[in-house]
């Protein structure tokens, strides 16, 4: 039997569910100044494939996320998925009010192979990278009012 080897590359191909990418508020604006909170649900998964006419299980698993909120600021890198409020592990504040605004995640994946059904799994040489990008929305700022009563 001719040896199998896996590489990144080769699970890219695999359609690895991104997980999602959610922003909260959710209502299709945030303020300036104001943490705007994101989180991913992206999880452990097993997919199967063919190679060489040998079923083939993979098993890919979430290694760190890269969060680019678009506004020109240093992207953040965390090997945490983010939490929606009260429980928020990663936010960012914009600086000024724009429309069009969205947030791009890419999610890097190890992963390891085996012969379906074999129970000997061998790493997969190298990272697979899926990228997602949020609902566009408003950055807005807060008009305030002082009023006499």
């Amino acid at each position: 039997m001719t040896p199998i080897v896996f590489t990144a590359s080769d699970i890219q191909r695999l359609l690895i569910s991104p997980g999602g990418l959610t922003v909260q508020p959710s209502q299709g604006w945030v303020l300036v100044n104001i943490e705007t909170i994101v989180w991913t649900e992206a999880t452990d998964q097993t997919l199967s494939t063919v190679v060489l006419d040998t079923p083939v299980d993979v098993r890919v698993t979430p290694v760190d996320f890269t969060w680019d909120f678009g506004d020109g600021s240093a992207p953040i890198r965390t090997t945490d998925p983010g939490a929606p409020f009260p429980d928020h592990t990663v936010s960012h504040a914009y600086a000024k009010a724009t429309g069009g605004a969205h947030v791009t995640l890419s999610t890097r994946w190890a992963g390891e192979f085996q012969v379906a059904g074999s129970g000997v799994w061998q790493p997969v040489l190298g990272l697979a990278t899926t990228t997602e990008s949020s609902t566009p929305f408003e950055v807005r700022t807060a008009a305030v009012a002082l009023t006499h009563g």
